[in-house]
């Protein structure tokens, strides 16, 4: 295992040494939100969730020096994304959080702080996870994407939006909390957290949030796993990044496709060759 200083050297000039064989999806995530970041010029980040800021952090470190707001009610971690903003003149932090409609709501707080959630643990959860007991609760506001969303893009030329929603199994709220139209136009790539497995009450199926997604006009980007199972094969929870056509159109690829069919083509004119099938 490579020291933690030398790996973030190596990362800065594009290079990394992992174990070989490696999970197929290591470092995807990285790789597809820096694509999006830079093909579609984000100048925008929405951050629901903001936890210690550790989102923030890995946009700066990935080379986005565009605006970054972060929505965090905890009183475990506003403290701390708040001190890390501080040293970033274009970083804000609200201490909100965001949900279909705007009022309070009693959060739940645990002894692992990036698991405070709206909702209650499952059964069984905390014989599993640990840092999922409960430490206490704490009243929060909360406000809604449709009504922060003007302020957060004020003053941004053409802004094109990154939503990030890592809420705990609040995110269908989140989403919807922007109005019955959906997801302004100018939010181009939405980063969301996924449960294949819930660990909390009334925690929307992954497919629920990706419906509101793809009825919205996106569609997946890459998924990447948080973690998995205790046999390290089935997923619990995804980081799932979604993207708009930058047209509105949809985009079937079609080089991939003729690329095939010459493969195709040049296979049945070679014989003795394997040809490809379709």
């Amino acid at each position: 295992m490579l020291p933690e200083n030398l790996r973030n050297l190596m990362h800065r000039f594009g290079f990394d040494v992992t174990r070989w064989p490696h999970r197929p999806d290591d470092g995807v995530l990285d790789w597809a939100l820096d694509a999006v970041l830079r093909s579609r010029e984000i100048n925008c980040v929405i951050d629901v969730g903001g936890n210690r800021g550790h989102f923030g952090e890995r946009l700066r470190a990935l080379g986005y020096r565009g605006r970054i707001v972060s929505f965090e009610p905890s009183p475990s971690t506003l403290p701390v994304i708040t001190a890390a903003a501080a040293k970033d003149g274009r970083w804000e932090v609200r201490p909100l959080g965001l949900s279909a409609a705007p009022g309070a709501a009693e959060l739940r707080l645990h002894e692992g702080p990036e698991l405070d959630s709206l909702l209650a643990s499952l059964p069984g959860v905390v014989d599993q996870i640990p840092i999922m007991a409960e430490t206490g609760t704490a009243t929060v506001s909360l406000s809604t994407l449709e009504a922060e969303f003007p302020s957060i893009v004020a003053g941004v030329d053409s802004p094109r939006v990154l939503l990030k929603s890592d809420t705990q199994g609040h995110d269908a709220a989140v989403l919807r909390g922007a109005g019955p139209g959906g997801l302004p136009p100018s939010v181009v790539a939405v980063l969301v957290e996924l449960a294949a497995q819930p660990i909390y009450h009334d925690q929307p199926k992954m497919t629920e949030v990706m419906d509101i997604l793809l009825d919205d006009g996106f569609t997946p980007v890459a998924f990447q796993p948080l973690f998995q199972s205790s046999d390290g094969l089935r997923m619990v929870e995804i980081d799932g990044l979604f993207m708009r056509s930058a047209t509105g159109l949809p985009d079937y690829g079609p080089g991939f496709l003729a690329g095939f069919l010459t493969a195709a083509a040049a296979g049945s004119a070679q014989p003795g060759q394997p040809r490809a099938a379709i």
